[in-house]
């Protein structure tokens, strides 16, 4: 288990990434707590097969983030879910995307070994999928 935390105004998806790389951490499990100075979420439009970007401008309490680190095309991937709230406790949530700047995030990752959880593109949903162990 590695926990720590990012650094000030740092990208929270560029400073996951770096954490991973920087530990050579290429498959696991990811927790994040904290807070963002503003945030930008991917919503999943199914029909169409895109990310929407969701703009929250604004300050916001991270109540939890939950995702993996995999290799997507060799490369390190952070898939990671949001839940966020504002001042007043209205939530919000989803796809972590760039554009979340930290204000103080602390993480917890559970790397693993032997899993090979690789990412491939699936057609029927258009996204890239863990390829699992149950396939």
């Amino acid at each position: 288990m590695i926990i720590g935390k990012l650094k000030y105004n740092e990208d929270l998806l560029e400073g996951l990434t770096r954490v991973a790389k920087e530990k050579d951490i290429k498959e696991g499990a990811i927790f994040v707590i904290g807070a963002l100075k503003k945030a930008r979420l991917g919503y999943y439009e199914q029909k169409e097969k895109f990310y929407k970007e969701i703009d929250l401008p604004y300050p916001q309490e991270i109540i939890s983030g939950v995702g993996n680190i995999s290799l997507k095309n060799g490369e390190i991937f952070i898939h990671l879910h949001l839940a966020l709230s504002d001042e007043e406790g209205n939530l919000k949530g989803g796809h972590l995307i760039k554009g979340c700047e930290v204000f103080a995030c602390e993480y917890t990752i559970f790397p693993s070994e032997g899993l090979n959880l690789i990412r491939q593109y699936d057609e029927t949903t258009g996204l890239f999928l863990i390829e699992g162990q149950d396939e």
